[in-house]
């Protein structure tokens, strides 16, 4: 049984009176602070809970409210407020010492109350459904088994960046066909309510996939893709520019064979056809029409930053090298960049710093690439290198992805009125920690540790 409110809230009051008065004595050591401070917190939370029982109201309110923690917003950190959230949404946040109905409690001492992340840009489901070279599992089991690996990680949106490629590096391991491609995102369309985060479609459409025109404009037409990007991995331009840094990605994918058959391999690609021009602004016109976001990818030439600028697409993935990722960045573009490259302090192919480009101000949007735990991750590294605030430091994966992809009404923040995908994070280990993720205001996953 709990003691009645009126006595605690006596005690409560009788605390902050006897820390305030001793603090203007100066008599109180830290340690004694500290000790009032967590008895303060005590009572605090135990007369919330007497008060809402008292009116009987728990387990019947319609309210949510997330107590004690570090509210993460859009310009700052809130250490003595509370988070009501209501039919999915944030529906306010108050002072801690505001009267109002808190219906259902949950305690967040010590940790950050986040707004979920958004991932635009990860193989991470591919490499689950073809974990060695030949294996193919199906698009429903690996989505099931990345869905809760990502919530574990804080990915509350998940943008899954589907190769459709038919060319030597870009179709995963060289399984794949293209009608398979498409139809990881056709699963992903379709499967999505059924799981515990969100999950869309980011359609990757190697330029000289010639086959994928159709079925790619149909699925833009019918809002099954909710991304689309353009990609041309041709060997002697862009990230391949390097035709020695092409041949090491063949023989990766190849194993073992002779240099002529190696440059006979770079011969077939750079011979194949690219879509032609009047296919590719169909492309980005209909989607346009349809206010699906577009990205081009592997950004290298002022000349590509005038055809996007000209074909409405915001978005420049993986600029490769300082320069014209400063262009990008004057010319209003959204410059996405790896967060594996922050962990790593470089890129895994010599491209850019990611991290040199925070620091300048030429990055905006961070994402998981190939390796999702970074996500998290790379936000602290950010705040702590970068010399940021840790509210800033969270934007490149929440509020700026969001910004990009057009659905910073609901998505991307912690603000009265968006949805409530929150993450409860613990920062006090070695590195960051998700201890609760919420989705649509709903608790999906708890972790506990230890």
């Amino acid at each position: 049984m709990f003691e009645r409110y009126d006595i605690i809230d006596k005690k409560w009051q009788s605390l902050k009176f006897m820390m305030k008065n001793e603090r203007d004595c100066g008599k109180m050591i830290d340690n004694q602070v500290l000790s009032i401070r967590k008895e303060i917190i005590k009572i605090f939370t135990i007369s919330i809970i007497h008060r809402q029982e008292y009116r009987g109201i728990i387990m019947n309110s319609k309210y949510i409210t997330l107590i004690n923690g570090k509210i993460v917003t859009e310009d700052t950190i809130l250490e003595n407020s509370v988070l009501r959230i209501k039919s999915g949404y944030i529906d306010k946040i108050a002072d801690c010492n505001e009267d109002m109905e808190y219906g259902e409690i949950i305690d967040c001492t010590g940790k950050f109350i986040m707004p979920g992340l958004i991932d635009i840009h990860s193989d991470v489901v591919e490499n689950i459904i073809v974990p060695r070279k030949g294996i193919i599992f199906s698009n429903y089991t690996a989505l099931s088994e990345v869905d809760k690996e990502l919530a574990s990680q804080g990915i509350t949106t998940m943008y899954h960046s589907i190769s459709i490629a038919n060319s030597t590096i870009c179709n995963r391991k060289r399984t794949l066909s293209v009608k398979q491609m498409i139809a990881i995102g056709d699963d992903l369309f379709k499967y999505h309510t059924e799981m515990l985060i969100n999950h869309r479609f980011h359609a990757r459409l190697e330029l000289n996939t010639i086959e994928a025109y159709s079925p790619i404009l149909e699925r833009l037409k019918n809002g099954v893709i909710h991304e689309l990007s353009l990609m041309n991995h041709t060997p002697g331009q862009g990230q391949y520019s390097s035709l020695e840094v092409f041949k090491v990605e063949v023989r990766k994918q190849y194993g073992d064979i002779s240099p002529e058959r190696v440059n006979e391999i770079i011969c077939e690609c750079q011979n194949k056809p690219l879509l032609p021009q009047y296919q590719i602004q169909n492309l980005l016109k209909t989607a346009q029409k349809n206010n699906i976001p577009i990205a081009f990818h592997d950004v290298e030439h002022e000349t590509q930053l005038k055809f996007m600028k000209e074909n409405g697409i915001s978005i420049c993935e993986f600029p490769l090298n300082f320069d014209i990722a400063k262009k990008a960045h004057e010319q209003g573009f959204y410059n996405l960049v790896g967060a594996p490259n922050i962990m790593k302090n470089g890129s895994h192919n010599k491209n850019v710093s990611a991290l040199d480009l925070i620091k300048a101000g030429y990055a905006h949007i961070i994402c998981s690439d190939y390796y999702t735990p970074a996500l998290l991750q790379s936000i602290f590294i950010i705040a702590q290198n970068a010399n940021i605030p840790l509210y800033e430091a969270v934007k490149f994966s929440t509020l700026n992805p969001a910004i990009a992809l057009g659905i910073q009404g609901e998505y991307g923040s912690i603000a009265t009125g968006k949805r409530a995908d929150i993450i409860i994070v613990s920062n006090d280990e070695t590195i960051p920690r998700v201890c609760k993720v919420m989705v649509n205001g709903k608790v999906k996953i708890e972790l506990n540790y230890g």
